[in-house]
């Protein structure tokens, strides 16, 4: 961040202007200052080194704000985080765009992964397979028109979306599958207007034009919803999420809003679905369904239903092109193999319980990644062509 970023920042913190993320945001760049200030070599009392650091911070925003008299408040404010014990973990939340990594001299060796041993992010790529089971690979299709069938056209937009087209030929609908690789994300907007976008390895299934009694469509993996209105004979016309986990039928989201999230990965513990707008019943197999208000999260476990105040940033970052990481260190580690295409392997003596917090761009290197989360202290990465090896 520049000095005038800064400046602002500070004085919107004392104003309690800023949102969480800026919070965070705020809290890396003080932290990320103390670790440039730090000396493996000749360690430096506590007392001496923030002392140390508070000046550099005064000084890097001293030509820019008129806040400083008050800016001890957020001085007080970081030692009871650091006091705490979490300011290692609120190192992740740097970004892309807002903090780089300085790999000085005091960096010690095992926290830099080495970019000859990098590995790029996922990009936005798919499969589509029609109904006559041709497969159309929609990474390298031209923009424009790809396909054609029972009565729809099929384009790809300029900024990658697979879009229909009804062309009201009588044709009798079929159905379509988009699919994301590991590494890989899309985006389509169905044939009643309807925008689904797919994080990595998962799958939609869908008609090629609705029915006018129901909307209804099938997902595995994870995907966002902003669903269309839409009016028929017979009034307002249901749309519903089929929600398949190890390829069983676990859930049935019944749309009465707009804009919401599911999460049903097969190696994750619980099936999540997080409403942003509108509202949605969740129902499963047993006849057990929650009713969900904007902010909520229903927590599928053992055909059970729990529902509990969202975490909404966290549940749709992957589709801002973002990590935000409230969560265990295996959880986190799970988003980081879906979107860079790695194993993880955690040898004996891999932290089981370590607690991260913080956010970064999906858009950067694998390297970003872990070496901002190796700043904890507590874990350490090695990196072997796709395969992660996570240690203490």
């Amino acid at each position: 961040m520049n000095k005038q970023t800064i400046s602002g920042f500070i004085r919107d913190y004392l104003h309690h202007k800023l949102n969480e993320k800026q919070k965070a945001q705020l809290e890396t760049w003080y932290l990320l200052k103390a670790e440039e200030n730090k000396s493996v070599e000749m360690p430096i009392a506590y007392e001496k080194l923030e002392a140390k650091i508070w000046n550099k911070i005064i000084a890097d925003v001293s030509q820019t704000t008129q806040e400083l008299p008050k800016v001890q408040k957020l001085k007080q404010s970081y030692r009871r985080i650091i006091s705490i014990g979490i300011a290692a973990s609120l190192i992740l939340i740097a970004g892309i765009g807002y903090l780089v990594l300085k790999n000085n001299a005091n960096t010690p060796d095992r926290f830099v992964i080495a970019k000859k041993y990098d590995l790029p992010a996922g990009t936005d790529k798919a499969t589509l397979t029609l109904s006559d089971g041709k497969v159309i690979d929609l990474n390298k299709d031209a923009v424009g028109k790809i396909a054609a069938e029972a009565g729809i056209e099929i384009t790809r937009s300029v900024d990658g979306t697979l879009v229909y087209k009804a062309l009201n030929t009588g044709k009798s609908a079929g159905f379509n599958t988009i699919t994301t690789p590991i590494g890989g994300q899309y985006a389509v907007i169905l044939p009643d207007g309807s925008k689904v976008w797919l994080n990595a390895g998962s799958s939609l299934k869908y008609p090629t034009a609705f029915a006018e009694n129901g909307r209804e469509v099938a997902l595995t993996g994870e995907g966002y919803f902003e669903v269309a209105h839409r009016e028929g004979p017979k009034g307002r016309v249901p749309f519903s999420v089929t929600v398949v986990k190890n390829q069983t039928p676990s859930e049935r989201v019944e749309v009465l809003g707009t804009h919401f999230n599911i999460n049903a990965y097969a190696d994750e513990p619980f099936i999540n679905t997080t409403l942003l707008i509108g509202s949605v019943k969740v129902a499963l197999n047993n006849n057990k369904a929650a009713l969900l208000k904007p902010g909520q999260t229903a927590r599928l476990s053992n055909e059970n239903i729990k529902v509990q105040q969202a975490d909404t940033e966290m549940a749709v970052a992957w589709k801002n092109g973002e990590f935000v990481f409230r969560e265990d260190l295996r959880s986190a580690m799970r988003k980081v193999a879906r979107w860079y295409d790695v194993e993880i392997i955690y040898d004996e003596t891999a932290p089981e319980d370590l607690m991260l917090g913080g956010w970064m761009s999906r858009g950067t290197n694998i390297s970003e990644v872990l070496n901002h989360i190796q700043l904890t202290g507590k874990v350490h990465f090695k990196l072997e062509g796709r395969r992660v090896i996570v240690s203490k």
